[in-house]
C-alpha cells in the first residue's frame, strides 16, 4: 500500500509540473503570437507515450477564432506521416528498404544506370536520393541524379515522390489508401490526410500570413504529394507522433533505423529515416524531429524516444518559426540545446572585399519559378540573402562571384550580356539546385 501510495504521489507531483509548465506557456504564448504577428498556433503534448494536451490559441483567418477542430496544412510535416507509412509496409515485409525501386517507377526524365539501379527507399528517406529539392527549380527543369544515391546529404522532395510512385505501382494502392489502412483507420482518425477530403468543412481551415498579418491567396491541396500539403487538426498529427515514439507497429530493426544516423548533415545532426536525427544530447537523451517551411506555414515537430516524450506546433505566418522555437524552449529542459544545435552554422571566412560604392550591382529580387522569390540586399555595408519567411543570412564574398552561407549553401552569380549581375545560381552541398533571375 505504502509503493501505491508513493506511485500516486510521484504521478500528482509529474501531473502538478505539467500544468504549471503548460501555464507558463498559455500566459506567454499571446505575447509572442503579437510580437512576431502570429496568429494561430497549435500545440500537442506527448509525455509518457501518450497525448497528453493539445490546444489551438488565436484565429484561423483575422477575426475568426481557432480551435481543435481546425485544419492545418503542415508543409514538409507531411515527410513523417509519409515516412510512417512506408515503415509499416517495410515492417510488414511488403517493401524492402535497399530494394531498387526502377522496378516499379521510371521517371522519365531518367534512364535505367548504374545510379538509378542504386536508389531505394532507405536513401530517399535519408536524403540520399541525388536528387535536388524540385525539379522546377534546377537550371535544368529536369530530374537527374547528382550524386550516387547513397554517397551524400541533399534535401529532396522530388526522392519522396520517386517513392511514393514506386510503392503504388509495386502495391497496386495509392498513397490515401495505404495510410487509411495501415495509419489512419488503426489509430481512430478521421482528421488527417494527403488532400482536401470533400466531406470537411472549408469553415475549419487555417489560412497562412506574412509577417504583417496580411493573408496570402490559399486553398486546400487537391493533388497527391507525399512531401508536402498534408491537411491535419493538431490532435490527429500529435497522435501520429505519439504512435512514432511507442516504435509503430515498425520491426525492431526498422525503428532502429527510423531512429539511427543514415546519413551526416553537420555536426552532432543526422537524417535518419524520414526524420532528422541527433543521436545524444547532454543528458544522454536522443532526438529525432522535422520542420515545415511554406508562406506562411511555419511547422516543427520533435521526439525524444528514449524517454517517450515530444512537442507538435503549428503555426500560420512567416515568422512562425521563432514562436514554435520559444514554444519548445519554454517547456522541454531539451529545447534550447536541439535548436543550438540545429541552427549551428560554419561561418567561412570572407576572402573578398565589395566595394561599397559596387554593392547596388548585386541587390534586388530574383525569381527561382512562379511566385517562388528571394532578395538580395544591402545592410550595413554587407550582402544578406533574405528568403521570404526566414531569417536575413549573410553572404561571404570569396570573389567577385562567388559567395558562402554556411556549410550548406553557396551563392554564385552570373553576368548577363550588359555585364550586370542579373542571375544568380544556389548551391546547396556543393550540388547546383536553384537558379534565380532578376525581377526588380
Amino acid at each position: 500500500m505504502r509503493n501505491l501510495k508513493f506511485l500516486f504521489l510521484i504521478l500528482t507531483v509529474c501531473a502538478f509540473g505539467q500544468g504549471r509548465t503548460i501555464s507558463n506557456l498559455e500566459e506567454k504564448l499571446p505575447k509572442w503570437q503579437e510580437e512576431y504577428k502570429v496568429p494561430g498556433v497549435a500545440i500537442g503534448i506527448i509525455e509518457n507515450g501518450k497525448v497528453t494536451y493539445t490546444k489551438v490559441f488565436g484565429e484561423q483567418r483575422i477575426g475568426l477564432p481557432a480551435n481543435n477542430e481546425s485544419i492545418f496544412t503542415v508543409a514538409s510535416l507531411t515527410k513523417p506521416i509519409f515516412a510512417t507509412v512506408v515503415l509499416n509496409l517495410v515492417s510488414q515485409g511488403k517493401l524492402s528498404l535497399d530494394e531498387p525501386l526502377y522496378k516499379y517507377h521510371l521517371d522519365p526524365d531518367l534512364k535505367v544506370d548504374d545510379n538509378l539501379k542504386k536508389l531505394n527507399a532507405r536513401f530517399v528517406l535519408s536524403h540520399q536520393s541525388g536528387f535536388v529539392n524540385w525539379r522546377n527549380m534546377s537550371p535544368s527543369k529536369k530530374l537527374k541524379f547528382n550524386f550516387e544515391p547513397g554517397s551524400q546529404y541533399l534535401y529532396s522532395g522530388e526522392g519522396y515522390e520517386y517513392l511514393r510512385k514506386a510503392l503504388q505501382n509495386k502495391l497496386g494502392e495509392d498513397l490515401p489508401k495505404l495510410a487509411e489502412k495501415v495509419l489512419f483507420k488503426p489509430l481512430e482518425l478521421t482528421n488527417i490526410a494527403f488532400t482536401w477530403q470533400p466531406n470537411w468543412d472549408m469553415k475549419k481551415v487555417v489560412y497562412p500570413f506574412d509577417k504583417n498579418f496580411g493573408e496570402y491567396e490559399y486553398a486546400p491541396r487537391t493533388e497527391l504529394n507525399a512531401a508536402a500539403g498534408l491537411l491535419t487538426t493538431i490532435k490527429d498529427y500529435t497522435e501520429v507522433c505519439a504512435y512514432v515514439v511507442n516504435g509503430a507497429a515498425f520491426s525492431k530493426s526498422v525503428f532502429e533505423a527510423m531512429v539511427s544516423p543514415q546519413v551526416k548533415v553537420k555536426d552532432n545532426l543526422f537524417y535518419g529515416l524520414g526524420w532528422e536525427v541527433i543521436p545524444e544530447l547532454s543528458n544522454n537523451e536522443s532526438v529525432i524531429m522535422h520542420s515545415g517551411d511554406e508562406n506562411g506555414i511555419k511547422t516543427f515537430a520533435v521526439l525524444l524516444p528514449k524517454s517517450k516524450k515530444g512537442m507538435v506546433i503549428f503555426t500560420n505566418a512567416n515568422e512562425g518559426y521563432k514562436v514554435y522555437q520559444k514554444v519548445v524552449e519554454a517547456y522541454l529542459e531539451e529545447g534550447k540545446e536541439i535548436f543550438e544545435i540545429k541552427a549551428k552554422k560554419m561561418v567561412p571566412t570572407e576572402k573578398y572585399i565589395i566595394a561599397i560604392e559596387n554593392l547596388e550591382n548585386y541587390t534586388g529580387t530574383f525569381q527561382i519559378k512562379e511566385n517562388v522569390t528571394f532578395n538580395i540586399v544591402e545592410e550595413n555595408g554587407k550582402l544578406n540573402l533574405v528568403i521570404p519567411g526566414q531569417k536575413s543570412v549573410r553572404l561571404v564574398a570569396q570573389s567577385e562571384k562567388v559567395f558562402l552561407v554556411d556549410e550548406e549553401l553557396k551563392v554564385e552569380f552570373v553576368k548577363s550580356e550588359n555585364q550586370s549581375f542579373d542571375n544568380v545560381v544556389l548551391y546547396q552541398y556543393g550540388v547546383k539546385s536553384y537558379e534565380g533571375k532578376r525581377i526588380e
